[in-house]
């Protein structure tokens, strides 16, 4: 037992030696301290948002050149910042640099693949019938696609699905886009619209006649607008901020001249305006890539 009382004396001892070496041992240098931010990158922060609230006044007083260069600016200072990125998007093309909207948005989405709306506005750029440089209406449709994926609340992706089977020769497929589109928004007045002639391209003047009058109808506004309408107002009837360029919505002019039609005489009106439509859908037709 002799050899067993000598491992425990030594064992007994190793430990107390351990313990005293722990207890003494003089504490572990503090490292620089990580989690709190720099004063340069304060300083950036705190001009990036000075120079984002200057952006977004400019946007919303309608000086979208200057709001453009803002954001440009404000981009400088966080360059992944996704709504300047969309914003600045929405100027370009409202300026109709359409090749400087596309390069905001495609970061934007790269940055941000959730992003429903940098889809949408991709599809819109891809289905500008007037930019046959960008124009692509599987890529435009594929972008819309997206956009409803993430977000299935809005019904302008449903609405340019549909005019994209228009121009496509798919008249099923376009009904069945703009009949999503009234069922989420019944005052729609360009889905109506649509409507309208596919019933009159089936040979159904009375229902043709009947929708046109609807859409006229819906084409006025009940009361002035009181508050500034934001991009994803489109089940309440308003329109984006932004203003595509005009050779990006050719098929929206006849339309937009609904304002001007009285409901009360659509009757003798609806052959007229549907016929000119077809003839402007048969234009716009001859224009894309083969």
């Amino acid at each position: 037992m002799k050899w067993l009382a000598v491992f425990l004396v030594v064992a007994g001892l190793l430990f107390a030696g351990a313990a005293i070496r722990k207890r003494g041992a003089p504490p572990a240098p503090a490292g620089p301290d990580t989690s709190a931010p720099s004063a340069d990158h304060r300083e950036r922060v705190r001009r990036f948002w000075e120079t984002y609230r200057r952006a977004t006044d400019l946007r919303i007083a309608g000086r979208p050149a200057e709001a453009a260069e803002a954001y440009a600016r404000a981009l400088e200072f966080n360059p992944r910042h996704q709504d300047a990125l969309y914003y600045q998007g929405n100027m370009a093309f409202d300026l109709g640099r359409l090749a400087d909207a596309e390069r905001a948005w495609q970061l934007l989405v790269t940055v941000d693949p959730s992003y429903a709306r940098g889809h949408s506005q991709l599809g819109v750029l891809y289905s500008c019938v007037g930019e046959p440089a960008l124009l692509d209406l599987p890529r435009a449709s594929a972008e819309f696609q997206r956009a409803l994926e993430i977000n299935r609340e809005e019904t302008g992706p449903l609405l340019h699905l549909g005019e994209i089977a228009l121009l496509q020769g798919d008249l099923a497929q376009a009904r069945s886009w703009f009949d999503k589109v009234v069922g989420s928004n019944f005052s729609s007045v360009e889905a109506l619209f649509y409507r309208g002639y596919l019933a009159w391209k089936a040979d159904a003047p009375d229902r043709a006649t009947q929708l046109l009058a609807v859409a006229a109808g819906h084409s006025r506004p009940a009361e002035p607008r009181t508050s500034v309408p934001g991009e994803g107002d489109t089940r309440a009837g308003q329109g984006p901020m932004v203003a595509n360029p005009a050779r990006c919505r050719p098929m929206r002019a006849a339309v937009h001249d609904l304002a001007a039609v009285d409901p009360d005489a659509v009757t003798s009106r609806a052959g007229p305006i549907y016929r000119a439509f077809d003839a402007l859908l048969g234009n716009v037709r001859r224009t894309l890539p083969r």
